[in-house]
């Protein structure tokens, strides 16, 4: 299941690296300018790092989604197609009874 979690999630999650590519190109020029070998390796294993939580936290939210949308579409089958009309219909007679006014009736 996780394999097809990630599919669905490169199929509908759109990625968004093109758009801040250049910007961190860009600072990561910088920082290799201003930081010493030591710690620029320390710089790139802690951006490594974040880069796979960030990975793994958002396929987990995808999954959680996903998972979340399954089980409304199972409830919702088994309670037949949602109408507002029947529902206000529903409160205005429960709204009569309630107040012992009788419904108008045709």
């Amino acid at each position: 299941m996780y394999d097809y979690m990630k599919a669905m999630k490169r199929q509908f999650c759109p990625d968004t690296k093109d758009r801040h590519r250049s910007e961190a190109e860009r600072i990561h020029h910088l920082l290799s300018q201003r930081l010493s070998r030591p710690n620029r390796r320390l710089l790139l294993h802690l951006v490594d790092e974040q880069g796979m939580l960030l990975e793994e936290e958002t396929l987990a939210a995808f999954t959680a989604g996903f998972k979340l949308a399954v089980g409304l579409a199972k409830e919702l089958s088994l309670e037949g197609p949602y109408s507002f009309d029947s529902e206000e219909e529903h409160r205005a007679v429960a709204a009569c009874t309630t107040s012992k006014i009788a419904p108008h009736k045709q």
